[in-house]
């Protein structure tokens, strides 16, 4: 059973590193539900980003909020990249599991 929705909006940014880049949104506290998280502090939802809709999890950003992952063929299939402006609609599963 999904939560609430929530909304967030935002620039693309990009973690570097040395394996791979990520791209992601940051999520502030304030749009961060109140449920338990499962490993390494993650939230599961289910997102909308324009066309598309998929299943991933925030993270904790350190002490400053959490991040969602996009993965690269979203931001192909949208057309986005970091540095993009984007809004996405999110929900949470209850039982954490998705």
């Amino acid at each position: 059973m999904k939560t609430k929705e929530f909304s967030v909006s935002g620039r693309l940014t990009m973690f570097e590193n040395t394996v791979a880049p990520w791209t992601y949104l940051f999520v502030p506290f304030d749009k961060v539900p109140d449920v338990d998280p499962g490993g390494w502090g993650s939230i599961p939802v289910e997102v909308t980003l324009g066309e598309s809709t998929w299943r991933t999890s925030i993270f904790p950003l350190k002490k400053d909020g959490y991040f969602l992952p996009i993965k690269k063929p979203i931001l192909k299939k949208e057309g986005l990249k970091s540095g993009d402006r984007v809004k996405v609609n999110y929900s949470v599963f209850k039982n954490n599991t998705i």
